[in-house]
């Protein structure tokens, strides 16, 4: 049962209306981990019993880390609990690569055959957000500042149906500058159980599943069609320009915004019906100005995430200049491997990483020689087309394997080609 299937709509209403009328107070979240689930096994009974199984071990490891009497046995289990959290997704990423190796190291000769099968046997829905809703959730309770969740809330955490598939990220425990209302755990503590949803949440709710819906299936597939040479080899053939190229990037930027965000919208609206807040995951992120404004305004839960358990853990901009650009590189080099782990996917987190580090030396010599000059409009606009083209260009390692990527940046940069005769003089020379 798809997100955008009608069946899928009709679950979603059928849920809320119950929820709404018939469900009384303290057993609302009992009954929105039963439909939570009910969803998760209707995609996939194997998958289903799978979260289950994970839920319960991550929910045993927060358990191990609080209960720990010495700070050191605390963080062993911390460090064991995220490596099996971030150990499982990787087992699933990486599933096809992984089977090929094993049969290679025992000899076999159908490891590709094997990788194919276990390939076509699927990931989980929703693993690289629930696993990372596990990570924060063990980090959290290893700090100690918080109450560790029941197994109702747990469960229900990182179940949630409305974020379980796309996201967001949302937090159990209130972390830096977000909102007291959108940590899920609050929510879930309210005193007499989950509110009701009031008018406003419905109407709110509504209003945001309907800006998905446009979003998802209007605007996405409208930029869908006209990117479809940068989305498949058709790109590469003769009869595509480089001009075509180029403007198929920059339309593939509009549909990936349209389609990622329109899912948030749709998450963020029905959470909203069953009186749930969901933290924001997109700030108009192509009206960003420059890299860094950007990934303050994508996907915002993932990149929050990072920085807490990825960027200030390695010491963020505090141990000096080098280790700042290395934080920030490895930091967007996770962002590309959270979505695949693929060789372009790390160049392509390298490239963002360095361009980070780019931007950061600029806006330091900028400051320094023109320390009073106000930003314009006309500067705000130039900025806004620079990012566009800093993203476009880094698309075909995004979509592509680095082999055809290859071959569209000799397409999109026709010169390129011509570089190679003259290299081969200069080195005979």
């Amino acid at each position: 049962m798809e997100m955008q299937s009608w069946a899928f709509m009709l679950f979603v209403v059928v849920s809320a209306a119950l929820y709404w009328s018939v469900v009384p107070a303290k057993l609302r979240p009992h009954y929105l981990l039963a439909v939570s689930l009910g969803y998760y096994f209707s995609c996939s009974i194997v998958f289903g019993v799978f979260l289950l199984l994970y839920l319960y071990g991550i929910f045993v490891l927060g358990i191990l880390i609080d209960t720990a009497q010495t700070k050191r046995g605390r963080k062993w289990w911390l460090i064991f609990g995220i490596l099996v959290a971030i150990g499982i997704l990787f087992l699933f990423k990486a599933r096809t690569g992984l089977t090929q190796i094993v049969f290679m190291l025992l000899g076999m000769g159908e490891g590709k055959a094997a990788a194919l099968l276990v390939e076509k046997f699927g990931i989980p829905l929703g693993i690289s957000y629930f696993s990372f809703r596990a990570v924060h959730y063990l980090v959290e309770v290893y700090r100690g500042k918080n109450l560790r969740a029941t197994p109702l809330e747990f469960f229900l955490y990182v179940a949630f149906f409305p974020t379980l598939v796309a996201g967001p990220i949302h937090r159990f425990f209130t972390i830096g500058k977000e909102k007291p209302e959108d940590s899920f755990g609050d929510q879930l503590r309210t005193a007499g159980g989950l509110r009701k949803p009031t008018a406003d949440d419905i109407s709110i709710g509504i209003w945001r599943i309907l800006q998905g819906v446009v979003k998802k299936f209007v605007i996405a597939d409208f930029f869908l069609k006209l990117a479809g040479p940068m989305m498949t080899k058709q790109g590469l053939a003769p009869t595509v320009g480089t001009l075509e190229l180029w403007a198929a990037g920059y339309f593939w930027f509009f549909y990936l915004y349209a389609d990622f965000s329109g899912y948030s919208d749709l998450a963020i609206g029905m959470a909203r019906l069953f009186g749930i807040r969901v933290m924001e995951n997109f700030r108009w992120p192509l009206l960003a100005s420059n890299v860094r404004d950007f990934w303050r305004r994508w996907h915002i839960s993932l990149t929050n995430w990072l920085m807490h358990y990825v960027y200030f853990p390695l010491g963020g901009s505090r141990k000096g200049e080098a280790r700042t650009n290395i934080n920030s590189l490895l930091t967007l080099i996770a962002i590309a491997l959270w979505h695949k782990l693929a060789l372009g996917m790390f160049f392509w987190g390298v490239y963002h990483g360095v361009g980070m580090i780019v931007f950061r030396y600029y806006m330091r010599a900028k400051n320094r020689l023109m320390p009073d000059r106000k930003p314009t409009w006309y500067g705000k606009v130039i900025g806004v087309v620079i990012v566009h083209t800093f993203f476009n260009i880094s698309w075909p390692m995004f979509h592509h394997p680095m082999h055809i990527a290859v071959l569209y940046y000799f397409k999109m940069f026709p010169f390129i080609p011509k570089l190679f005769p003259l290299l081969r003089q200069l080195l005979g020379s």
